[in-house]
């Protein structure tokens, strides 16, 4: 079975926020935004609903059978759009036998391209009718939620999130751009950023997939070390802590 990789970053979609929830106040988009934000605030939370966020960068790690990782790619570089992204996410995930790998991806990142795609009018007929697509909760041969997985889906909590299980495995964790961020960089042009960020993202998801894969017996120890060094030389696209990067290739 091969694998891909895969992690999202999104913006707020301002101009629907504006329509959706301030209709007849005559707000500007910003000022709406800033409005609903600090009613999310008044909640204890910070976080917009999943039907306002907007992909902006898309990124696949391609790993084979042997579990070493072939490629790392931004999705739809070459002719860029907001619905491009998307429509060459479901393109590739429709033919696409492999299994899914991702970090909460059943919870946000799924979710938000389901609904990219009702926004753009995309079809996907074998993500939504196959009863064992990416899309089944249980169906972790073609869609393993490393959350999901590392939480006994929902079971138990996990403080510290996914940058604490790589700094746990001896990786960099989040680089001094996280997703918080992510729309303050987008506003400011600073698309090739996020589109890398989004690239060491999956870098280290990969490499937490393959110790959730040694942790329940997918691989062997042999096979685990021989994916680590083949796939190393792509920890040098992470941003920081290149001697914690080092470490995670010996272990």
């Amino acid at each position: 079975m091969t694998f891909a990789i895969f992690d999202i970053e999104t913006r707020v979609d301002k101009h629907l926020l504006n329509r959706a929830f301030f209709a007849h106040e005559g707000l500007g988009h910003e000022e709406a935004y800033q409005r609903f934000r600090e009613q999310l605030g008044l909640r204890g939370g910070d976080f917009f609903p999943l039907t306002l966020h907007v992909p902006i960068s898309i990124a696949v790690g391609n790993a084979g059978e042997d579990h070493v990782l072939r490629s790392v790619e931004s999705l739809a570089l070459s002719d860029y759009s907001e619905e491009q992204l998307v429509r060459e996410f479901w393109k590739r995930a429709e033919h696409f036998r492999g299994c899914l790998v991702s970090f909460n991806g059943r919870r946000f990142d799924l979710p938000v391209l389901e609904l990219g795609a009702l926004r753009h009018g995309l079809s996907a007929p074998t993500y939504f009718n196959d009863a064992d697509s990416a899309r089944s909760r249980y169906a972790s041969e073609r869609h393993l939620d490393l959350f999901d997985f590392l939480t006994n889906f929902g079971a138990i909590g996990l403080r510290g999130g996914m940058d604490l299980l790589l700094k746990m495995i001896g990786m960099p964790g989040k680089t001094e751009l996280n997703g918080a961020q992510v729309q303050e960089y987008y506003e400011a042009g600073r698309l090739d950023e996020i589109h890398r960020y989004c690239r060491t993202d999956v870098i280290q998801t990969y490499f937490l997939f393959l110790r959730v894969e040694l942790l329940r017996g997918r691989i062997e120890q042999a096979a685990y070390r021989a994916a680590c060094d083949a796939s190393a030389h792509f920890l040098k696209e992470l941003a920081a802590a290149p001697a914690e990067a080092g470490e995670a290739q010996q272990r």
